[in-house]
Order: C-alpha cells, then sequence, then structure tokens
C-alpha cells in the first residue's frame, strides 16, 4: 500500500517522507521509435531515479492518448496497422489511434510487450504496472465517443472479448510482476465483466477519477475483497491538484464508496503543498494494510 506522484519521473515522489514513489507515463512511440530500435532510457532512467531514492515506480505506457500525442509510433500504421479517430479533438488534431484488434496492430505491440516483460518483469522497484489492456484513450476502456468515433463494426462483445485478449498478453509478458488494469463504466457490463475477469487472475483494479459511478459501485465492492484497489484521484484528470472538490472532500469522496483502497495516486501539489501534506499520514493510514 503507498501513495504515489502522478505522471512524474523523478519529482516530489522521490523525496516526500509520505510518499511510495512515483508514476511515470510514456508513450509506446518514445520506447521504440523505430521497430525493434528500443529506447529504453526514459523507463530505466525513471526507475533508476526511484531505487536511488528507495522508492518504487508504478509505470504506465499508452497506445492511445487521444489528440494529446500519437502514442503508438508512425512505423506502425505505415506497416499498414488500421487506425481510427476516437474523438472529434483527435481528429482535428490528426492524432490516429489503432484498431487494437487489428491484425498488423496486434503482431507489432505484442512483440514490443514480449520486449517489454523480458527486460522488466521481477524488476523490484516496479511495485506494479499499469497495463493499456483497455486499449482505450489513456489505457483505459472507451475506444471512442460519442459512438461515431468508435472503430468501424464496434460490439460490445468486441471491446470486451479484446481488453481480455490484451490483459491476457500482458499477463504472459509479466508472469511475477504485479499488474493493475484501468476500468471505465461504459454501459453494456463491459466494465462488470472486465473487473471480474481480471480479479480472477490477480490482475489488480483501477480508477483514474475520485467520481465513481453508481452503477459499478457493487462491483467494486466485490472484486475489493478478490484483488488490490489502486484510485488515480486528483480532480481535473490528474493535470492538476484538486479543483472542484478540494483535498478533504476528495479524500471523503474516495473512501466514502465502502470498498478498501491499497495505492492512492496523488497529484504532486498534494505533496509540495504543507497544508495537504500534513495531512497524508492520515490518508495513509485509511489505505488497506494487509493483502486482500
Amino acid at each position: 500500500m503507498g501513495l504515489y506522484e502522478f505522471a512524474s519521473r523523478s519529482g516530489i515522489g522521490l523525496t516526500s517522507p509520505y510518499s511510495a514513489g512515483i508514476n511515470p507515463l510514456f508513450n509506446w512511440a518514445e520506447l521504440e521509435p523505430q521497430e525493434r530500435a528500443f529506447n529504453w532510457a526514459p523507463l530505466d532512467n525513471a526507475i533508476a531515479a526511484a531505487r536511488n531514492a528507495d522508492r518504487r515506480v508504478i509505470p504506465r505506457i499508452y497506445t492511445n492518448v487521444a489528440g494529446y500525442g500519437q502514442a503508438t509510433p508512425a512505423w506502425v500504421f505505415d506497416a499498414g496497422a488500421a487506425s481510427y479517430y476516437s474523438s472529434q479533438f483527435s481528429q482535428n488534431k490528426g492524432m490516429r489511434q489503432p484498431v487494437p484488434d487489428d491484425p498488423v496492430f496486434k503482431a507489432k505491440f505484442g512483440a514490443f510487450l514480449k520486449a517489454l516483460g523480458a527486460r522488466y518483469n521481477g524488476n523490484p522497484t516496479i511495485a506494479f504496472f499499469q497495463t493499456n489492456a483497455g486499449m482505450g484513450e489513456y489505457g483505459e476502456m472507451v475506444w471512442g465517443y460519442p459512438d461515431q468515433f468508435k472503430p468501424p463494426g464496434w460490439t460490445a462483445d468486441r471491446n470486451l472479448s479484446v481488453i481480455k485478449y490484451w490483459l491476457d498478453q500482458w499477463l504472459a509478458a509479466f508472469p511475477t510482476t504485479k499488474l493493475a488494469v484501468m476500468v471505465n463504466f461504459i454501459g453494456w457490463n463491459i466494465a462488470e465483466n472486465l473487473m471480474a475477469y481480471a480479479a480472477g487472475k490477480g490482475v489488480w483494479i483501477q480508477q483514474n477519477s475520485p467520481y465513481l459511478r453508481n452503477e459499478l459501485l457493487a462491483s467494486w465492492k466485490e472484486v475489493a475483497s478478490r484483488t488490490k484497489i489502486v484510485m488515480e484521484v486528483e480532480d481535473a484528470g490528474g493535470r492538476t491538484a484538486t479543483v472542484a472538490l478540494g483535498f478533504d472532500a476528495m479524500i471523503a469522496k474516495v473512501f466514502g464508496y465502502g470498498f478498501p483502497i491499497d495505492h492512492l495516486v496523488l497529484h504532486g501539489n498534494s505533496f509540495r503543498d504543507a497544508a495537504t501534506a500534513a495531512k497524508l499520514p492520515g490518508v495513509q493510514a485509511r489505505l488497506r494494510q494487509a493483502e486482500p
């Protein structure tokens, strides 16, 4: 259990006495700019920084970040992988997203994932890996919004089966490193089925917002008895510290859902600000202290 700094590769999460470590985010394109020509330095550097500070890392690697960048390398699309735009934002920015069950994409990202696991599985500085098995924006489950931005031929069954496929690939690549999968409520019982499937395989479940949908509350409570729970809880998507709720209300909200939480991922300002930092020991004490 612990508190981690969101989206940090070398920030205050390495020095705060209240932090267990950092949550570095990477694009696949950064780590494999050319096919089979890997650039592991960014991830290696984050791991080394955490190890040297006696902290740990929870890395995440994106293949889809909407219009904020093209997380999948251009060479994958040049090789014939199908693409789509998952929102008006990504379309306006010209940022292509990979169709997650396209055979070219599956071959290329599958090869990357095997190389990633061969290098990092079992690394003791990695507390757990946040998978991109959801294969939607930011590694979550949403493939497109509204519906006309989903890939051609989208169905709920296809969405769920592809998430399960990629989760199994992550498990094969990381047999000894713990994994988390990020879920969204998107209807059609996709999240509910995926949470049960993941928990059954020992995968941890992650929520990327303090605003949990009531429709999923029963599923969260059920899986919390079988696996660990990760909450990335800063308001405004983690880009700033708490905005609408304020720190105290945010903490009350996430612990008020009625299930135990093992890890909280917080914005760096929550560690930097003296007033909120003083509250972090009390927040940490509310985390589950033992394995579920």
